[in-house]
């Protein structure tokens, strides 16, 4: 049978979106994300919700004590929408190459619509949302010097600010090559665990996930890298409703395709031209807010 839109495999496209949303998934999970995969329209809402900590009080036999563990949240506005595209057209690509070149673009799509949505997550992380004084709000060092002893200061910084039992570290390639360009730690980590000169898996530091990110953003203030908690930023996503089904004109498939893991999920469509073209697109809606003021940052000096 020939190779044909119609023949491609989902399994195969959904496997590579998988693979593709690896190394970015990270990111959202250090944060307040809730994902929904039925359709939206642009600016509909979502509540997002903030969990915090109930804390140990003195008890009375007999009584109950002050229930103070809530579960906050805000209406977060699907304000934003993007889509990635791509085209094919007969007589340009081998029909054999078709499926898996096919799948490698849905794939890269998907990871361009989440990637948008984490730049724009941590384009929060600033001065005027989560404050702007040395030695509590922030740490300044330049990235040549910055190591093990300023992650120490900065997470001493983070456990005084941020009430939250997970603080999650995220840097960008240049932090990273600072602090594991120390041979100290390398050594060390070499010897545990994931061994991370042979796997560049990034391990916990001081207790902390640890996140590189290779499009860490500078917000326009130096930032260099930052510790959060999972209350200090809040994300949604969903797929826009689709109005056309497959087998409507043009179209040859419309479905939403989701990670399981991260419950991100956006329409995939693609459609069929007489002529030739064979198109394909990728669309999300998102929106990003500020949470609660748990966040501290590194800047160079």
């Amino acid at each position: 049978m020939a190779t044909t839109v119609a023949t491609i495999n989902q399994s195969l496209v959904d496997k590579k979106v998988i693979e593709g949303l690896r190394s970015i998934l990270p990111v959202l999970s250090a944060i307040s994300y809730r994902p929904v995969t039925e359709g939206k329209i642009k600016n509909d809402s979502i509540y997002v919700p903030i969990a915090t900590d109930p804390t140990a009080q003195s008890k009375t036999a007999g009584t109950l004590v002050t229930a103070n563990g809530t579960l906050a949240g805000t209406q977060v506005q699907l304000s934003n929408h993007y889509a990635a595209g791509w085209q094919f057209n007969e007589g340009e690509v081998p029909a054999d190459l078709f499926p898996e070149a096919w799948a490698d673009k849905v794939s890269g799509s998907v990871y361009a619509l989440a990637k948008q949505v984490v730049d724009a997550t941590l384009a929060l992380v600033t001065a005027s949302n989560y404050g702007d004084s040395e030695g509590t709000d922030k740490l300044t060092v330049a990235i040549a010097d910055f190591g093990m002893s300023d992650l120490a200061t900065l997470w001493q910084y983070g456990a005084a600010k941020i009430k939250q039992r997970q603080r999650t570290f995220i840097m960008g390639p240049s932090v990273a090559g600072a602090i594991f360009g120390e041979s100290v730690i390398t050594s060390s980590f070499s010897n545990v665990g994931n061994n991370l000169v042979a796997t560049g898996n990034i391990p916990n530091l001081l207790g902390m996930p640890a996140i590189m990110y290779d499009a860490f953003p500078n917000n326009s203030e130096n930032l260099a890298s930052c510790i959060v908690g999972k209350a200090a930023m809040l994300a949604c996503s969903a797929p826009p409703q689709a109005l056309g089904a497959a087998g409507e004109g043009a179209v040859s498939e419309s479905r939403v395709i989701m990670d399981p893991d991260s419950g991100i999920s956006v329409l995939y469509k693609s459609t069929i031209e007489v002529g030739g073209a064979v198109k394909g697109e990728c669309s999300i809606l998102y929106g990003v807010a500020k949470g609660q003021n748990a966040a501290v940052r590194h800047e160079t000096a």
